[in-house]
């Protein structure tokens, strides 16, 4: 039958549709466990057994369609009321679902039924069916952490589903890309291309921007696709060390990139056994402590700040943090001293280490320190970074930040003796600029270690020149010095490099096999002018600085006592495009949060306001260029301008007045400038307190208040800080 015209299509359909229904069968089938009697869970499950049954009869997977016939006998009798689904019967129909999905797997790899023999789970099926006594089984039917899902992916999970909505949209880009392309083609081919040659390049930049977007969709999938395997893990795992687990999943349509979905799954795996094992107490215990016998662990996943955090939290009964420091110490990772010294929030992060655990024997699930390694490592290979939180009695909570995809990432450019570097501005905290004078004062070396006192705080520095063994340890502060401050998990550190350039969205390249071995380097990307620059990898920079304590810098760097400063005249400023050429800066001092806010979450209000779901609230927008262009109809205009030319998103200036946050809606956000505050025009015209020159460019200073007033004046009745 395999000759026949379109067979191969038939099975890819049957096999997609199939598994897609055992995934549905094993969710269902855990709900009717804490449900026994949900009508509405029975009839889903008896649809999805149904549909798996009949299309095997049609395709003469007889075994396969006998398993199926024996489950729906069994809920027969449960949607009657003549049976209990149990424990034992829930573990039973679980079985089957496994049988399922290994019979799919065979299929799909030979397109034959394997030859394998049914007849024991047949039995125990039509026992229930009968009537007969609780079925007793002394061990678990599938291993805790043996589950059979766990293998490579295959042909059929390496494919991915597209809206079709998705692909008109980019088949319409494509088209506007060939259009771009023609015309640039034309004005290169004219003796004279001149302003045409600009704005045909114009054009190609934001359709190709476009065309970006949309791919990238293409990519993202929700995170539901690797949690939906994780309540049978629980069960599983919570049976076999005799506690009582539920888990609740939250933000599971959060969409990620495919590759980062998938390389989640051993890390969320990890961290489920170690609360499961760890975390959560036995029902006597946590009865002994005021709390109710079930254990709950909670999934987590949202969007924020162009990163996907993920959340993994009981209400176990912590980590003991003294627990740690003396195992750090019997493991001679610190010294009884360090470990005394050592803030918990520091403390905690040993349990990352290779080969830590504080388990006190070795068990089929932990004890042999492999599992938290595991879970760092893995994150960070994906650009991750991890944070724990944990409170004595109450559970512990780990987030995972994760970056959107990992194909097309922003990146400020910074050069280092003649090289150019990239790096990602997802771990970008501020740049800092010092003049010679400041920079002999402020920055020093300590023990070894080169650190900056910035703003009352003590920042250990990276000299990037000397990490990469062309300059010096300690630079010629006589040149002042230019530091990019970033994050680093909990770790927060200053990197000095000669200069800093523009931002830009680069292409990540994989490293050479000859690189990979550098911690400093995270992969490559070819600039606009074709020269390769390498992306500078945060964490493996973090790892290489020095720790200096607050007591030994005082020594160093006693705080001076300075001479009244003259009055300050400079600020910091961001620097957002409004219209087609026009610029405003807006005090930094002022923007609370920078964020993308899909169009889809704006909704008009009935007075005219309109509101935009931001973090589980609703934020009050103001359309900066609705204020500036006050003219009779610009609002109109703007309005409908906004809605064809930003249908995806918005970019939006979250500010913030006394205890009320309003979003500033601007074109375009461009850059973030010191500027001297001397406005050489000032204007009575309502959000606008003046003009200056920004970077070569007429620029007008936002009066914050002034155009929030302009537009909705209530929203300020609390006075501005």
């Amino acid at each position: 039958m395999s000759d026949t015209p379109g067979w191969d299509d038939v099975m890819r359909e049957f096999l997609i549709e199939s598994r897609e229904h055992v995934q549905s069968i094993e969710a269902t089938v855990l709900e009717l466990e804490a449900r026994p009697g949900s009508q509405p869970l029975l009839a889903q499950l008896f649809r999805a057994l149904h549909t798996v049954k009949g299309t095997c009869g049609f395709l003469g997977f007889s075994r396969l369609e006998a398993l199926m016939h024996a489950a729906e006998e069994m809920l027969g009798l449960a949607r009657d009321r003549r049976l209990v689904l149990d424990r034992e019967r829930v573990s039973t129909l679980l079985a089957a679902a496994d049988a399922a999905r290994g019979t799919l797997e065979h299929i799909e790899a030979t397109g034959l039924e394997p030859a394998v023999d049914h007849s024991a789970l047949l039995a125990r099926m039509a026992g229930a069916a009968a009537g007969s006594a609780p079925l007793e089984v002394s061990e678990p039917l599938t291993p805790p952490g043996a589950l059979p899902w766990r293998g490579a992916a295959t042909g059929v999970d390496s494919k991915l589903r597209v809206d079709v909505a998705l692909l008109d949209r980019l088949m319409n880009l494509m088209g506007e890309l060939v259009l771009a392309r023609n015309r640039i083609l034309q004005c290169a081919a004219s003796p004279t291309p001149g302003a045409d040659l600009l704005t045909a390049s114009q054009r190609l930049d934001v359709v190709t921007t476009q065309v970006q977007q949309v791919v990238m969709k293409t990519r993202l999938q929700p995170v539901g696709q690797v949690w939906n395997r994780f309540p049978r893990l629980v069960r599983e795992l919570a049976h076999g060390c005799g506690k009582q687990v539920r888990l609740q999943l939250q933000g599971a349509d959060t969409e990620l990139d495919k590759t980062l979905v998938e390389a989640l799954h051993d890390p969320l795996t990890h961290l489920l056994r170690n609360a499961v094992d760890h975390g959560v107490e036995t029902p006597e215990q946590r009865l002994a402590a005021g709390k109710p016998p079930v254990g709950c662990l909670t999934l987590s996943a949202s969007h924020e700040g162009g990163l996907v955090h993920l959340g993994m939290s009981d209400d176990g009964a912590g980590i003991d943090v003294q627990r740690v420091r003396q195992v750090a110490v019997q493991r001679g990772l610190l010294t009884a001293d360090q470990a005394a010294r050592m803030p918990d929030a520091e403390a905690l992060t040993l349990i990352f280490m290779p080969g830590f655990s504080t388990a006190e024997r070795v068990t089929s699930l932990s004890g042999r320190g492999v599992g938290m390694d595991v879970v760092r490592s893995q994150v960070e290979r994906i650009g991750g970074t991890v944070e724990v939180h944990s409170r004595p009695g109450q559970g512990t909570t780990f987030t995972l930040k994760i970056p959107l995809t990992l194909a097309i990432i922003p990146a400020l450019l910074v050069t280092c003796r003649g090289d150019r570097y990239a790096l990602p501005q997802a771990s970008l905290r501020e740049v800092v600029f010092l003049e010679p004078t400041q920079a002999r004062k402020d920055i020093t070396r300590i023990q070894g270690a080169c650190v900056l006192r910035l703003r009352g705080e003590l920042l250990p520095l990276v000299v990037l020149a000397a990490e990469l063994g062309v300059g010096p340890a300690m630079p010629d502060l006589d040149e002042g010095a230019t530091v990019v401050v970033l994050q680093a998990g909990e770790r927060t550190f200053g990197l000095w490099v000669d200069a800093i350039h523009d931002t830009e969205e680069i292409v990540v390249k994989p490293l050479w096999k000859h690189l990979k071995g550098l911690a400093c380097y995270a992969g490559a990307t070819v600039l606009g002018d074709g020269r390769v620059a390498l992306i500078l990898d945060a964490m493996g920079l973090g790892r290489r600085v020095g720790t200096v304590t607050e007591a030994q810098a005082q020594v160093v760097i006693p705080e001076a006592e300075e001479a009244p400063a003259p009055q300050e005249t400079r600020e910091r400023v961001l620097l957002c495009r409004n219209g087609a050429e026009g610029r405003v800066a807006i005090p930094l001092s002022r923007v609370a949060r920078l964020e993308e806010l899909p169009a889809s979450d704006v909704e008009r209000m009935s007075g005219g306001m309109e509101m935009a779901r931001y973090h589980g609230q609703l934020l009050p927008l103001v359309h900066v260029a609705s204020v500036l262009e006050a003219r009779p109809g610009a609002t109109e205009r703007i309005t409908q301008h906004l809605q064809v030319t930003l249908g995806e998103s918005l970019s939006v200036v979250v500010t913030q007045h006394a205890d009320t946050r309003v979003g500033l809606v601007v074109d375009a956000i461009l850059d973030v400038a010191e500027v001297e505050l001397a406005l050489q025009r000032e204007t009575r015209r309502p959000g606008v307190l003046g003009s200056m020159v920004v970077q070569a460019r007429a620029t007008e200073f936002l009066d914050v208040e002034g155009t929030v007033r302009a537009v909705h004046p209530e929203l300020l009745t609390g006075g501005a800080p």
